[in-house]
């Protein structure tokens, strides 16, 4: 098996050690309802973005929650959350509001929230 060098489209070097220049990237993750996922990554891909997506379950206190069937179809019962993805990816500094302009027009109206981290470095392992 031979070790290739290998690069992320978003332009992101890993390193031995610390750098200075990876200081400038930010980590965007983004919150959205299931149904958002195919048009949001398809906005990044369109960017040349890759991204990591999480499932995550959100507690609420909604009238609207979701009824499953338990056991033998003796029951139902409310779920006290509902299901989100969070779509994370990696950005220099400089990308960062274009990408997050980008991220809100795929959203089609809908309401989101991204949190915007700082990057202290990536290390190939």
């Amino acid at each position: 098996m031979s070790r290739e060098k290998t690069t992320l489209p978003f332009e992101v070097s890993y390193s031995e050690r610390p750098s200075k220049k990876s200081k400038n990237m930010k980590r965007l993750a983004i919150i959205v309802k299931p149904e958002n996922l195919e048009e949001l990554i398809s906005s990044l891909k369109d960017m040349g973005l890759d991204a990591t997506i999480y499932d995550v379950k959100r507690a609420t206190k909604d009238e609207k929650t979701q009824r499953v069937a338990s056991g033998r179809g003796s029951g139902t019962m409310d779920l006290a959350y509902t299901t989100r993805k969070i779509v994370a990816t990696v950005v220099n500094s400089d990308d960062v509001d274009g990408v997050a302009e980008r991220m809100k027009k795929s959203l089609s109206g809908d309401k989101a929230v991204i949190m915007i981290q700082p990057v202290d470095d990536l290390v190939m392992l």
